[in-house]
Order: C-alpha cells, then sequence, then structure tokens
C-alpha cells in the first residue's frame, strides 16, 4: 500500500499507528464514521448508496497514537462503466497491506450471505477484521439482541464486534479505543494538524457533487461528475477565491435537468456548494458552475485521473 515513508525510529515508547480499512457494502455510514471520528467532514455523505467513488484517506491523531483510516466505495457488483469498475478495486486493493480492516454492516439488516461472500473476497491476508454493525440509533433495543444472536455463529471471523451508531456517535470511542490497542508500535505517519491527504480542488468537487446528489433523483447523479478548473486569489478585493466546476454528464437531457427551469437548480446546488465549502475551507469564494455534455466520460481514464480519481484503470478493464 502506498502511503507516507516515515523511519521506525525516533517515534515514542508504546506510540501506536497504522493504517485501518473501512469497507463493506454501499450505504452502511462508513463516511458517516470516518467524518464523526475526525470531527471534520473529509467525506461526501447522502442517503444513495455508491456516493463515494474513491479511497478517501482521513488522520486521526491521540497523544498516544495515530490511526490513518481509508474510506472506501461501498463494495457492489460492478457495473457496465469504468469508473464503476474502479470505484470497486479501489475498495478492494484498499483492504490489501493494513492493520486492520473495518467491516461495515448495515445493522437493521445484520450480517448477510452478500456481506460474506464480499468479506470473502477482499485481499485482507492477516489483518484482523472488525465487525461493525452500524446504525443501532434505527433499532428498537429488542430488536438489536435477536440479531447480535444471528452474528455470533460467524464470530470466529471477527477479532471484534461492534454496534455502533455514526450518527449519533454511540460506541465510537470503544471503537476508537480497541482499534489503537491492535495497532502495532510505531511512528506518526503525518504531522500533527494534517486530517486528510486530498487537494482542496477534489475536496471542492466532492462538496458541489454532493448537492447534487441530494438534489437529483434516479439515475442521473450517477452519470453526473465535478471537475474543477479554477481555483485561485483574486487581487481584488483580497480574501476572495475564484471557483470554476464544470458538471459533466452524458447526454442533452441531463443538462436541462441539471440546469433547472431558468437556471433554479443550479443557481440552488451552488449556493449550497459555496456556503458549505466557504466554512469549511475558511475562505470566501465566489463559484461559478456550467454544465457540459461529455460522452461516456466515466470511461476517460485520463479525464477521470484529471478529476482525482485513483489510478485503478488497469484493473477495471
Amino acid at each position: 500500500m502506498s502511503g507516507p515513508t516515515v523511519p521506525k525510529s525516533g517515534h515514542k515508547p508504546g506510540y501506536k499507528s497504522g493504517f485501518v480499512a473501512i469497507a463493506g457494502r454501499p450505504n452502511t455510514g462508513k463516511s458517516t464514521f470516518l467524518n464523526k471520528i475526525l470531527k471534520r467532514k473529509v467525506a461526501i455523505v447522502t442517503h444513495k448508496p455508491q456516493t463515494t467513488r474513491t479511497r478517501i484517506l482521513g488522520v486521526h491523531h491521540q497523544p498516544g497514537g495515530q490511526v490513518v483510516f481509508l474510506d472506501t466505495p461501498g463494495i457492489h457488483a460492478p457495473g457496465a462503466s469504468r469508473l464503476n469498475r474502479a470505484m470497486v478495486a479501489t475498495a478492494r486493493e484498499a483492504c490489501r497491506d493494513v492493520d486492520i480492516v473495518l467491516f461495515f454492516c448495515d445493522l437493521p439488516n445484520g450480517l448477510t450471505e452478500d456481506d460474506l461472500q464480499i468479506l470473502h473476497s477482499l485481499p485482507i491476508g492477516k489483518a484482523p477484521v472488525f465487525l461493525v454493525l452500524n446504525k443501532t440509533d434505527r433499532m428498537e433495543h429488542g430488536a438489536l439482541l435477536p440479531v447480535l444472536k444471528r452474528v455470533e455463529e460467524h464470530a470466529g471471523r471477527f477479532a471484534h464486534v461492534l454496534p455502533i451508531s455514526a450518527t449519533k456517535g454511540d460506541n465510537l470511542d470503544q471503537l476508537l479505543n480497541q482499534v489503537l490497542q491492535t495497532l502495532p508500535n510505531g511512528p506518526p505517519y503525518f504531522p500533527e494538524g494534517v486530517v486528510s491527504d486530498q487537494p482542496e480542488t477534489f475536496i471542492i468537487a466532492e462538496i458541489i457533487r454532493e448537492k447534487f446528489f441530494l438534489a437529483l433523483h434516479q439515475e442521473l447523479p450517477y452519470v453526473l461528475g465535478v471537475r474543477v478548473e479554477t481555483f485561485a486569489p483574486r487581487d481584488n478585493p483580497p480574501g476572495l477565491w475564484d471557483v470554476g466546476a464544470v458538471v459533466l454528464v452524458e447526454r442533452d437531457s441531463h443538462k436541462g435537468i441539471v440546469i433547472g427551469k431558468g437556471g433554479s437548480l443550479l443557481k440552488r446546488v451552488g449556493t449550497q456548494a459555496r456556503k458549505e465549502l466557504e466554512e469549511l475551507l475558511g475562505i470566501r469564494i465566489h463559484l461559478n458552475l456550467w454544465v457540459r455534455v461529455t460522452l461516456q466520460w466515466r470511461e476517460n481514464s485520463g479525464l477521470l485521473r484529471s478529476m482525482g480519481y485513483p489510478d485503478q484503470w488497469k484493473t477495471a478493464d
């Protein structure tokens, strides 16, 4: 697994550090968990599956250790597009050579046969697997116990089984403490204050895409992409940044839907994205969005790479 190279000497005795993959089916709360742990938004979240399209790295700092989380796209049957196949390949590869795998399940559904098949297919090696049963807040206590009972027959596959609520924050401290105890002794891989390795342009594109995901319906969000083409400060007035982003769709009919009547949807999404980005980045932003029809953009490896998606294209062929 690629990552920062840090000498093994010089770290504090007993200091724990390592890489932890967050894997599982779509819409199991993986990105919500990462944002909650870091107390900062580094991964976009919607109620729609397959929102996360690439590996998102998040660094959690503690006095006694550092946990480098790798949030991954939900693992599902690969679709027809190169982007979709690369999403699944990225999720699988993120589980290779890590120190721990957190395997997320949607607690109301329990541990399903699909979950077990996905788990069996992952290149985990010798890393311990924690079964994380998320969304306890969606179940009555009486309904939780039978689900946990059914999971017991598979408990031998897992180092730990932990029910949590990523939304409410329930049991997250216990999970994090168990992760730190399990990690090996080692150095910090990232300096204090570094929360993610994603550049600002990628974060901007993801926030804009999140707002479109929430505003659009049916299949359209999944054929929509965002590429930031301008991110630069203005000389006058000082402190204002120009951000220009292209919204990519694959059909002329999609373009009209994304723009909305009289430009209403594009304007609404732009306003929502600008406000969140200003708060997140701590700068004032002038945001320009325009929509471009680009046939089969999800098959264009060069374009996908320029948008910050991973180099998994050879795996996706």
